[in-house]
């Protein structure tokens, strides 16, 4: 009775393995490959072939065609490709969750081995598996503040464009060329939709929506205004500049202000971490109750949430908006 199951069983897996294989080596390559001879032939009698071929890149949320259905299903998916692109990280949202779920399984398995509670090793896995999203959200504002500070060189650049006679669009494309990203980069776009027949008001809302800055919010809504009722364009761009640099500068007073408090939460923050790892290597067998007795997992639960809340309050005590 049980030769029969063993050998159903081994058809089964092997079954299996052969349509799997026949999947990705083999009816993934050909259909990839009459994809990309469609997209040559549809390139070569466009005008914008690199400005087509990118638009049509970012719309893959996965490689693996099946993945991708499912992806294109879930909710949310729209505004984690926005993050990823906010970032500019050149990798889709398929490949990105992946790395997030074999990083949260690598620390669900080391804790596991560890051999505590179920519901510390749920925890691992989600923080480990939040990783990348921490790296991200860091690079993302990372290149914000980068597009802050280029933002008003970029203005100068569109306004003598304007009093030297150039269009407006042509002026989206010299901050493109001759500015460094992310502030030539997120033009550069700009200018990619407009050409590609999207209409300015919507491309100057798609900047502002890859850019949710203030000043770039302000600096869409002064253009479409000055479209609609007329102006000096040049004389409005110059105004923006300045109120833009005096902006940062003051920004950047602020943040001198409040590096003590700053100084103050980081290191109030990594005290008890660092206390903790000191116990465990001087004495383990003082700190061993927290992690085995059921009282010290409370204790620990109770103090990561009140190292959150504190900081939490301490981060909006020393964030003056401006």
């Amino acid at each position: 009775m049980l030769l029969p199951v063993l050998t159903i069983i081994i058809f089964l897996i092997t079954l299996a393995l052969a349509t799997s294989f026949i999947f990705f080596f083999v009816e993934t390559p050909l259909a990839r490959r009459k994809m990309m001879t469609r997209l040559t032939a549809f390139q070569e009698t466009s005008v914008h072939n690199d400005d087509v071929s990118d638009v049509l890149r970012k719309e893959l949320l996965s490689e693996i065609p099946f993945f991708n259905r499912i992806l294109a299903t879930m909710p949310g998916i729209g505004g984690l490709r926005l993050f990823l692109d906010q970032a500019a990280i050149k990798i889709n949202v398929g490949n990105f969750l992946l790395i997030c779920a074999a990083i949260g399984s690598f620390g669900l398995v080391a804790v596991l081995i560890l051999d505590l509670p179920f519901y510390v090793c749920f925890a691992a896995a989600l923080l480990m598996g939040a990783i990348p999203f921490l790296v991200t959200a860091i690079m993302r504002q990372k290149r914000f503040d980068k597009f802050e500070e280029q933002f008003p060189e970029a203005m100068d650049l569109l306004g003598r464009a304007v009093r030297a006679g150039h269009a407006f669009t042509t002026g989206f494309e010299l901050i493109g060329k001759e500015l460094p990203d992310p502030v030539g980069e997120e033009f550069r776009i700009a200018f990619q939709q407009q050409s590609l027949g999207l209409p300015l008001k919507e491309a100057l809302g798609n900047l502002a929506i890859r850019m949710p800055l203030p000043d770039v919010r302000i600096f869409v809504s002064s253009l479409q205004i000055q479209r609609e009722s007329g102006g000096n364009l040049g004389e409005i761009l110059d105004t923006m500049s300045t109120i833009v640099r005096e902006r940062f500068k003051l920004r950047r007073q602020v943040r001198i202000y409040t590096a003590e408090g700053r100084l103050s939460m980081y290191m109030l923050t990594a005290i008890p971490f660092v206390a903790l790892i000191g116990l465990q290597i001087l004495q383990p067998q003082y700190i061993a109750p927290l992690f085995t007795d059921p009282r010290g997992h409370m204790a620990l639960a109770v103090a990561a949430i009140l190292q959150v809340i504190g900081y939490i309050v301490l981060s909006r005590i020393i964030k003056i908006k401006i």
